[in-house]
């Protein structure tokens, strides 16, 4: 059988490739700086991967110094990219149900957490309220910077027009650099 030359198959090929094309790339923080680490991210991922689309890309995972309260541990931290079809607000409540069913607790602001899965883009979407994309704070976290920088460089903020790139670039002449540790191995 030829699928090829047949009229239904190009047919459907077509549609395929159309709703292939309509789902957005959307990039995804993952962070955490309680035990273990490894696990919380490995499970973040998995979490992540149930609805992802395809054309999935994942930065290393970098520890960080802890930002907000004191006598907080150091983070691990990391961002994915995958094709997602649904909107923006679904993306959102999955994300915060992930979190839930990953056990993150309710500690306050910049406090410790299992796990911190914040939606970084969603495609070129400009959206304020809930969500917000782009994320508002993506300018001022080299902590997510670093890493999306890894996963999608020339990649433009819908809302200045920026590359990841040049809003590192930019931050870096703010402040002092952080300091990124790659890790490539499971906590001991």
């Amino acid at each position: 059988m030829d699928f090829l030359g047949d009229d239904r198959f190009l047919s459907s090929l077509k549609s395929y490739i159309e709703a292939v094309n309509s789902f957005e790339q959307v990039y995804i923080a993952l962070g955490t700086n309680l035990p273990n680490r490894w696990e919380h991210l490995a499970h973040g991922r998995q979490m992540l991967s149930k609805v992802s689309l395809g054309n999935w890309t994942e930065s290393p995972i970098y520890e960080t110094p802890p930002i907000g309260a004191e006598g907080q541990g150091p983070y691990f931290n990391q961002v994915v990219g995958f094709r997602y079809g649904g909107t923006p607000s679904q993306l959102l409540y999955y994300l915060k149900g992930a979190e839930y069913v990953l056990g993150r607790k309710d500690r306050g602001h910049w406090n410790s957490r299992e796990i911190d899965l914040d939606l970084l883009y969603f495609g070129d979407k400009v959206c304020d309220g809930i969500p917000t994309v782009p994320h508002s704070q993506i300018g001022n976290r080299q902590f997510v910077l670093v890493p999306l920088k890894d996963i999608a460089p020339d990649f433009r903020d819908p809302r200045s027009g920026c590359t990841v790139v040049s809003m590192l670039d930019s931050l870096l002449q703010r402040e002092d650099s952080i300091e990124f540790r790659v890790i490539t191995s499971e906590e001991p």
